[in-house]
């Protein structure tokens, strides 16, 4: 006769193992913040065709809908080229490029300090605020009762606190765990990425809070451009030079060519950025002298943005061929192309004549497109290649879809922004000949076309970058990386940053 096992009694089981609603894994924040970002990419490339084709077909997509609300009055919801416009770059600044800037700190502190993120929960809170903060922002942007319909700073009160708070938290994480590697050097990509938060907080809360004190319109109008070039500056160039120091050497597998250039260039950057920001102040009221000086700042960043892609470009000595095959050097690559390009014509747009011609015409957004959507995407793109494989644990040896975010995007920013620039052109030089309206309409509606063909392209890109990380969790067999904690031996802050 069979004998029954004795049944544990409760204290005799092993203890379950309890998961938490919130991973605090390593990577955990890293790669919440990644996957977010990529989702954004889709989306703001997606507004940026709808975006394309109101230039073409701005009264057949055009509507505005009112619908009467007890406490609120008339609740209006708008869609013109205005408000689509403004949704593109918000979504692009805020959603894409935000979100991969936070990914890209949560990955490359702890691996830059040696030390795990102070705390991975907090990372995820600050995850969550940010996000809550743009998704509601950028519903509001077709919503005229709440938003002023500009670009970068001029959201709800609401709005402002969820972004500020999400951005303070990341700062906050960023910061404990830099305390607590007290005798570790920080490398140049964390102290771009330092600067450009306290930046970005800084002038966020400037502008947010300038709306308290009820001010004149042409006030607060100079005081949002401050805060929105100032964004530009030092939050989005920032984050694309600190990207771009980690990921080229450690894609290359070279130590960094000259720590000093790239200091030189950090410190540089912090110094003209500031400066670059008064050019926005273009308005009778402010002196001639502070425009001047804010048009020099901008030229001068050419200096630090130079500085950093010799710097890069040496640093590839001896691995040029790595930058054949579609990833992260070539991401890289063409980020570094973008950005030369970008603030070469950002410098040319500063000079007094030609800013007279293409004032208030499409060459500062087919400039900003080449900036944004190029260099820094490209950017964050490589360091989303490298990182990827890293946080999700999976081996990734690319496929067509990284050749379609490559191509895709680099060809269709290219084209996109340049007939935009070409059209800016076209449009101050027919305005100051005293053009008929429908003929500078037929004239521009060439450029606009092929900056729709372009956006169009942009798009496809964005779609492949979201589907190529589904591939990436979905299809990839599964591999270990050096843990986030764990520095590479042999490296050093100053010359080479961990896995």
């Amino acid at each position: 006769m069979a004998v029954n096992p004795k049944k544990l009694r409760p204290y005799d089981e092993p203890p379950k193992v309890r998961r938490s609603l919130i991973p605090s894994a390593p990577d955990s924040a890293a790669t919440a913040f990644l996957v977010v970002s990529v989702l954004w990419l889709a989306v703001a490339t997606g507004i940026g065709a709808l975006w394309a084709a109101y230039l073409l077909f701005p009264d057949l997509l055009s509507f505005r809908w009112e619908l009467p609300v007890p406490v609120i009055g008339t609740l209006a919801i708008e869609l013109s080229q205005q408000t689509v416009l403004a949704g593109f770059i918000n979504a692009l600044v805020y959603g894409w490029v935000s979100n991969a800037g936070f990914a890209a700190i949560m990955f490359m502190a702890p691996r830059l300090v040696g030390t795990r993120l102070r705390d991975e929960t907090m990372g995820f809170g600050a995850m969550g605020l940010w996000n809550l903060g743009v998704a509601v922002g950028l519903a509001t942007v077709y919503l005229p009762t709440f938003s002023a319909g500009g670009m970068l700073v001029e959201f709800p009160i609401l709005v402002d606190g969820l972004l500020l708070l999400g951005a303070a938290t990341v700062m906050g994480a960023l910061f404990r765990t830099l305390w607590a590697a007290e005798r570790r050097l920080p490398y140049v990509s964390i102290l771009y990425f330092g600067v450009a938060l306290l930046a970005f907080l800084g002038l966020y809360a400037l502008s947010s809070a300038s709306v308290l004190l009820n001010l004149d319109a042409t006030a607060q109008a100079l005081i949002d451009g401050f805060a929105a070039r100032g964004i530009l500056t030092y939050w989005v160039l920032g984050v694309t030079l600190g990207s771009l120091f980690y990921v080229v050497p450690r894609a290359s597998g070279n130590p960094l060519a000259s720590s000093g250039m790239a200091l030189a260039s950090w410190l540089l950057w912090a110094a003209f950025a500031g400066l670059s920001a008064l050019a926005a102040l273009v308005d009778p009221s402010v002196p001639y002298a502070v425009t001047s000086i804010g048009n020099a700042g901008t030229i001068l960043l050419l200096a630090p943005v130079f500085l950093a892609v010799a710097d890069l470009i040496l640093s590839l000595q001896g691995r040029w061929t790595f930058a054949l095959i579609t990833g992260t050097l070539s991401f890289a690559l063409t980020a570094m192309a973008f950005l030369l390009g970008a603030w070469l014509l950002e410098a040319v747009g500063a000079l007094r004549s030609v800013d007279a011609l293409v004032r208030g015409t499409e060459w500062r957004l087919g400039v900003l497109l080449l900036g944004v959507l190029g260099a820094a995407t490209f950017a964050l793109l490589a360091l989303a290649d490298h990182a990827a494989p890293r946080v999700l644990k999976r081996d990734w040896r690319g496929g067509i879809t990284v050749d379609v975010q490559l191509w895709a995007i680099m060809v269709g920013v290219t084209v996109a922004g340049l007939a935009l620039i070409g059209g800016g052109i076209a449009h101050g030089s027919l305005a100051r000949e005293g053009a008929a309206p429908e003929a500078m309409q037929g004239v521009l509606s060439w450029f606009w076309m092929a900056a729709g063909a372009g956006l169009g392209l942009a798009a496809l890109g964005g779609l492949a970058a979201a589907i190529s990380l589904f591939l990436i969790y979905t299809t990839a067999r599964r591999a270990e990386y050096v843990p986030a904690a764990e520095p590479v031996a042999g490296s050093t802050p100053a010359t080479q940053p961990a896995r």
